[in-house]
């Protein structure tokens, strides 16, 4: 009966290939046990070369963590097993320990799978939360660009793949900075939510990785805000008159009112008669919560533009007497715009010429800000054009219904 080969059973820290020892007639092999060296001898060749193989196999799977277990492969999982060895040997992996790498990775992905979803279905889901929210037309439109572009780039993905190198080349694929920063701020807004950031479906994991989002937004020098001059406002409102549309650009050069505020508050009336939120007697307007709309999650009342300046008093009668409307086609008020040359395309042109000429006017930019519905800094920042003279401003104040007949702007 053939004497069975020594058991290894502890740590293998080093093993030998069997070598032929030709004085005593044996092939030998040297396993290191547990720090300690062991021999172990054969005459059957065969058997201990494949002893030796099984040790190898043994040694691997204590390398790579996995406990080795005495079973044998067939069918399917064979052919699958010689499959996958091919395909690490077609990518030149050396390396035969990488499949068992490659196996629990695999694992994991299919984990993360299990509550990590798409990204278009995550853009949805971001798109819904986004439509519940207090925001202008004008944003939701931007943020339903981006849900298009994310779709289109990496509809299929899982969010958890997204990379910050693809981030960042998302935000730079245009060479204009205030594109890029415009973006930037969107993209942000998205990944926050994935990470879990007012989002309900996340159950309180994160579907990105930590730090996704990597990118800094390069120093630039900012220009000049532009706004009208006073010869230019009289060209607007001469051009305005042609189309009996002089009411909307008195209303908004005076009031201060974003483009979408104005909207929906000649959506609620558009006539300075029996308007709810214009109160003559008591010299004020209401930009209400529905008008104003702020974007934010708190509750607000709205702005207020007490104490009407004595010109625009002037003029909203005159409205109200001729019962003018103050609202004006979208089409219309661009072909009017676009008469003052140089400056057609700028759709903020007469909130920063409003907000630039009241706070030249009367110096305090505090008020200037209750009335616009920001703050001083912003209109510092983004709306106050020092180009423009005190004069100006002043004669901007002076425009009243009775000069404006002398201009040619009203009949």
């Amino acid at each position: 009966m053939a004497r069975e080969l020594k058991q290894i059973t502890g740590n293998i820290t080093k093993l030998n290939e069997p070598t032929y020892a030709a004085k005593r007639g044996v092939w030998v092999m040297m396993v290191k046990e547990n720090n300690s060296w062991v021999a172990i001898n054969s005459r059957d060749e065969a058997k201990i070369k494949d002893y030796y193989k099984q040790l190898q196999a043994k040694q691997t799977a204590t390398d790579v963590n996995v406990k080795l277990q005495a079973t044998t492969l067939d069918g399917q999982w064979l052919k699958a097993a010689e499959f996958s060895v091919g395909v690490f040997q077609q990518n030149k992996v050396d390396d035969p320990t990488q499949m068992l790498t490659a196996v629990q990775s695999h694992i994991e992905l299919q984990k993360e799978i299990q509550y990590v979803p798409k990204v278009s279905e995550a853009a949805d889901l971001f798109y819904a939360k986004q439509v519940k929210r207090q925001l202008s037309p004008h944003t939701l439109s931007d943020y339903v660009r981006l849900v298009k572009l994310l779709k289109l780039r990496w509809g299929d993905r899982y969010v958890s793949t997204l990379t910050s190198t693809e981030i960042k080349n998302f935000i730079e694929e245009s060479p204009v900075v205030g594109t890029q920063r415009a973006r930037y701020i969107y993209i942000k807004t998205f990944i926050n939510f994935c990470s879990g950031k007012m989002n309900p479906y996340s159950e309180g994991r994160s579907w990105v990785k930590q730090g996704l989002l990597q990118w800094e937004a390069p120093k630039h020098e900012l220009n000049e805000v532009s706004v009208y001059s006073y010869d230019e406002i009289i060209s607007l409102l001469k051009a305005a008159k042609e189309y009996n549309e002089v009411p909307y650009f008195i209303f908004r050069l005076f009031s201060m009112t974003r483009y979408f505020e104005m909207e929906r508050f000649c959506e609620i009336h558009d006539k300075v008669t029996d308007h709810p939120l214009i109160n003559l007697e008591a010299k004020r307007i209401t930009f209400s919560q529905e008008v104003y709309k702020k974007r934010s999650r708190n509750e607000h009342r709205g702005r207020f533009y007490n104490n009407l300046h004595p010109t625009f008093l002037l003029w909203l009668n005159y409205f109200k007497e001729n019962t003018l409307s103050i609202s004006c086609n979208t089409k219309i008020a661009r072909k009017i715009r676009r008469r003052v040359k140089g400056k057609e395309k700028d759709t903020n042109l007469l909130r920063h010429t409003a907000i630039t000429y009241h706070c030249l006017a009367f110096k305090n930019p505090l008020q200037t800000a209750f009335i616009a519905g920001n703050s001083a800094e912003i209109i510092s920042n983004h709306y106050l054009n020092m180009n423009i003279s005190e004069g100006e401003a002043l004669k901007f104040y002076e425009l009243t219904p009775q000069v404006a007949k002398t201009l040619g702007i009203i009949d």
